[in-house]
């Protein structure tokens, strides 16, 4: 596996720029041109299903529509159809900057990781959690990757996952959605990482 790192690390690149950045025109232009199922690395099965249905999207579906689906999933106005912050899901009261951005802020300085934000928001946004992730295949600290994987992302990061397949309207997200969670159902069988057992309430 170590030496599939460098890829994982781009990989979690792309995914952090997809669903933590709101779009623009450029980025998809640059996401089309990539031809990403050619260009992309095969991690399991499930991929190239999610490769075709992302470069479709980017192919046939305009900018505008690409942009209400971001904003329709992961910011309002009105609520999100797919939170992308780990502490909606773990606490109780569904709130954001709870025990799992305070936990994942306290991995992030053990590693010597430090966030440098536009806004004062939560850490656990999972994109920005995969760009931690990326940074940690890149030094190939593969304990900490699997940390990572087993506290502070793979007990919640399903439910996201499931959402944007559902509730997405392009197949960009819906694409990017299935491409997420095939690579963490991956890594985690071939790091064989067992994830936290916790209760999640949304």
């Amino acid at each position: 596996m170590t030496e599939q790192f460098p890829y994982a690390a781009v990989a979690c690149g792309v995914l952090h720029n997809v669903l933590y950045r709101k779009p623009t025109s450029a980025f998809l232009d640059e996401l089309k041109s990539a031809e990403l199922p050619q260009q992309w690395p095969q991690f399991g099965s499930d991929v190239s299903a999610a490769l075709a249905m992302i470069q479709t999207s980017l192919e046939q579906d305009d900018f505008d529509a690409i942009e209400r689906d971001y904003y329709q999933l992961f910011v309002g106005p009105g609520p999100m159809q797919a939170y992308p912050w780990g502490s909606v899901y773990t606490d109780k009261e569904n709130l954001v900057c709870g025990a799992t951005t305070v936990a994942f802020k306290q991995f992030c300085r053990d590693h010597g990781i430090a966030f440098e934000l536009a806004h004062n928001e939560p850490e656990d946004h999972i994109g920005l959690v995969l760009a931690v992730l990326g940074q940690l295949f890149e030094q190939g600290n593969q304990d900490a990757i699997k940390a990572l994987l087993a506290h502070h992302l793979l007990p919640w990061s399903h439910r996201v996952t499931d959402a944007m397949a559902e509730q997405a309207q392009t197949g960009l997200y819906r694409g990017f959605g299935q491409l997420t969670a095939a690579l963490l159902k991956d890594w985690q069988t071939t790091l064989q990482v067992t994830p936290d057992s916790i209760r999640l309430y949304k």
